[in-house]
């Protein structure tokens, strides 16, 4: 009996050590991550975020308002999609790992009509269409560890890459505008903290820096 039980003993302890190893933090060269951020490049820069101006259609003020209406479209209160990265990544070394992500934002914005009654004065104001703004980015990104331990993880980001940015506005009444528009402009991402803690293959993350993914961020990542 007494032998049995050694060799259980020893049976457990050496399948704990190899278990052991199999888990340890280094032994993960992959990373694969999901985030929600808020203050990314193309929902703050003025120049990105606005809307083109467009005009109203003279079919919809005729309809609408009997030609008492000109000029260019009001858009109401702003409607965001909060930036959705997706991130995966390598490690190379036990600092630097190797990768990129795609991050997903959008905005919306009623299309607003406004007109007088020359009569009367009475100010009318009617939705007649919505504006739309999306946002897909790809960049490749660099990683670097500068703080590691086995539940907790301390580290920098840099990237750079592409952003597709495509507006649409499209009045709904007959005749009424019908706007497109696709641009690529260059982009970045620049973590400069990065925080992680959790067990050796699950962590929470949170991150501080500027750019595609957010000024804030927050997220999961497995790592195997």
């Amino acid at each position: 009996m007494k032998k049995i039980i050694f060799l259980a003993v020893v049976s457990l302890t050496s399948w704990t050590s190899v278990d052991a190893q199999k888990t340890n933090y280094y032994d993960a060269k992959n990373e694969l991550g999901i985030s929600i951020g808020a203050g990314a490049n193309t929902e703050i820069f003025s120049g990105l975020a606005k809307l083109t101006e467009i005009a109203i259609s003279s079919i919809v003020t005729t309809t609408l308002t009997g030609g008492m209406a000109t000029g260019y479209y009001k858009y109401g209160e702003e409607s965001y999609i909060p930036t959705v990265s997706l991130e995966y990544f390598r490690r190379v070394s036990k600092v630097v790992a190797i990768g990129g992500f795609v991050a997903f934002n959008g905005l919306n914005r009623d299309m607003l009509l406004t007109w007088k009654d020359n009569s009367t004065g009475k100010k009318t104001e009617k939705k007649t269409g919505e504006a739309r703004r999306r946002n897909f980015s790809i960049l490749p990104t660099a990683k670097f560890d500068w703080f590691r331990k086995h539940y907790f993880g301390m580290y920098s980001k840099v990237g750079i890459g592409i952003s597709i940015m495509k507006e649409t506005q499209k009045d709904d009444m007959k005749g009424g505008t019908d706007f497109s528009d696709t641009s690529v402009i260059p982009n970045y991402q620049l973590t400069l903290l990065g925080m992680e803690g959790g067990s050796s293959r699950l962590r929470l993350f949170a991150e501080l820096g500027t750019g595609e993914q957010g000024i804030i961020l927050a997220g999961v990542r497995a790592k195997f």
